[in-house]
């Protein structure tokens, strides 16, 4: 009897837990998505960023042309004055051309390598503070899950976060017209 009694209890015991996490595990899921490209397009400092890698590309073009005409002078004045120098002369100037067309050749390398570094520290923070709007918009919407519009094939209108996040960013949210797209070189 008593090893009975034992067992009984065992097994509600049992039930009453597995109960509980069946319970736990059955929440109610609600899921959304969201396109983040868009939401960081739509945030103000995403345009401040767009500004900024503007005008470092402006920057890296204007030394990339003076290297040029520095480089298309040297030539100018090697081709009329070279007569009249001694072979050191010469030779340094050739060396400082060489070194000139040697920067000019590695130029779109390291031009693509800092846009990118540049881009890359410029949007990090936007792209953080985008995250933790679309966090902070489905936890009061109460979504439990929220995916890459971009990831999906799939999807139905109805749970788009993408009005809610603009509404929170209320009137700071950048118009699709005003969106300023990356410098191309």
């Amino acid at each position: 009897y008593m090893k009975k009694l034992v067992a009984m209890i065992c097994i509600a015991v049992a039930g009453t837990f597995s109960t509980g996490a069946i319970a736990q595990t059955a929440a109610p899921i609600k899921a959304a998505y969201v396109s983040v490209d868009e939401v960081v397009q739509m945030m103000p400092e995403y345009k401040r960023a767009m500004a900024d890698l503007s005008q470092f590309d402006s920057a890296l073009q204007i030394n990339y042309a003076e290297t040029l005409q520095e480089l298309n002078r040297q030539d100018s004045i090697m081709k009329a004055d070279s007569t009249k120098w001694s072979n050191a002369q010469k030779t340094a100037k050739r060396e400082s051309m060489r070194k000139l067309f040697t920067d000019l050749q590695g130029f779109e390398q390291q031009y693509q390598q800092q846009m990118q570094q540049k881009q890359e520290e410029l949007l990090a923070p936007v792209a953080q503070k985008a995250n933790q709007l679309i966090q902070d918009v489905a936890r009061t919407a109460g979504y439990t899950h929220v995916f890459r519009k971009e990831a999906l094939l799939v999807y139905p209108d109805s749970d788009d976060l993408l009005p809610k996040v603009k509404a929170k960013l209320g009137p700071t949210a950048v118009p699709p017209s005003a969106r300023p797209m990356l410098p191309k070189k």
